[in-house]
């Protein structure tokens, strides 16, 4: 749905989802709208501009002029921002989930998935990627995932928190000595999106595959993952808040002081206030482990240097999108899928 003020008359622009479209068609009379989101993909905050004087009330007028996005009804790419509303107006800080490259793996930087990775989807490409760099599956932004890759070459790892020097290292959670006013920052479920004809979801221990909640016509699988009923997905922290997965996720305090190591909530380990981490592994379809029709179908060839070798795969670009369900943050991580043919 876009809202559109053309400086006279107001235009509310709506479309049904796919889902909307189906419940319309029953013609049984059931079809209600009983919920709707609001978004801000099109606005860029950065716009904003602090130069005018104080009070004036012209530093948003760039902001305001920029152009809205008409209705559209493809459910995997509308709505990336969410716009939320918080009880709490005292509230200074709002939580994020953001992607740890601190253990390895490390993420892409060179061209390619720039923050992602590239994922190898069967033993062969694997074996080509590891003979070529023996340092790709721990600080070279590959991932491997094909069956019988190790859980630390197909693991995924998201820090959840507040991610701010103004704060001293803590808890969210009020149970582990956390502030209560943070305690509804605190991401006890997430939702996992990956295209299930490309992907699945492994646990982070056993590398037992998970079940979707569901797949849309889209094929896009949606993964639901919540704090105690998946604890096998979630790092252990202290006092017994969190999960079984690891690499641990705590506030530790010793001689050297209290610290959290191997994070990327807070710009240094005794800053920002700690959420939840989630962990997962990720497995090719057995379609992409097999066969090059889906290569062919919905991607490429391409040549990419591994070590210092430049070797051709066939390729397909994807997302994995990881969105906090009760927060609502959401973040989408860039995948470059690698299939080794010669």
């Amino acid at each position: 749905m876009a809202f559109l003020d053309n400086s006279g008359d107001i235009i509310l622009d709506a479309v049904l989802t796919d889902e909307g479209r189906r419940r319309l068609a029953m013609g049984d009379g059931s079809f209600r709208i009983t919920k709707f989101a609001l978004g801000d993909d099109e606005i860029d905050y950065s716009l904003y501009d602090k130069t005018p004087a104080s009070g004036s009330g012209y530093e948003d007028t760039r902001i305001l002029q920029l152009p809205v996005f008409e209705a559209f009804t493809n459910n995997t790419t509308s709505l990336k921002n969410r716009v939320l509303s918080y009880a709490d107006n005292s509230l200074l800080y709002l939580p994020v989930v953001k992607l740890n490259n601190l253990f390895s793996p490390t993420t892409a930087d060179a061209a390619g998935p720039v923050g992602g990775y590239y994922v190898s989807v069967d033993s062969t490409t694997t074996a080509q990627i590891e003979s070529l760099d023996s340092t790709a599956a721990a600080s070279s932004g590959y991932r491997f995932a094909q069956a019988g890759a190790s859980v630390d070459q197909s693991r995924l790892i998201f820090d959840q928190g507040l991610d701010t020097a103004d704060l001293s290292l803590g808890y969210l959670s009020p149970s582990e000595g956390g502030n209560s006013q943070e305690q509804d920052l605190f991401e006890s479920a997430y939702l996992v999106e990956v295209d299930n004809r490309l992907l699945g979801l492994t646990t982070p221990t056993d590398l037992s595959m998970a079940t979707p909640s569901f797949i849309d016509d889209d094929n896009i699988a949606t993964y639901y993952f919540a704090l105690g009923k998946d604890s096998s997905y979630f790092a252990m922290q202290k006092g017994g808040r969190g999960g079984s997965a690891e690499p641990s996720y705590s506030v530790v305090t010793d001689t050297n002081g209290s610290r959290i190591q191997n994070s990327v909530i807070g710009p240094a380990n005794n800053q920002g206030r700690i959420g939840t981490r989630l962990i997962f592994g990720l497995r090719s379809s057995l379609n992409l482990q097999t066969s090059q029709k889906l290569f062919d179908r919905l991607g490429g060839t391409e040549t990419i240097t591994v070590g210092s070798t430049p070797t051709s795969f066939s390729t397909i670009n994807t997302v994995v999108r990881i969105s906090g369900f009760n927060t609502g943050y959401r973040v989408e991580v860039p995948l470059k899928l690698l299939k080794y043919t010669s």
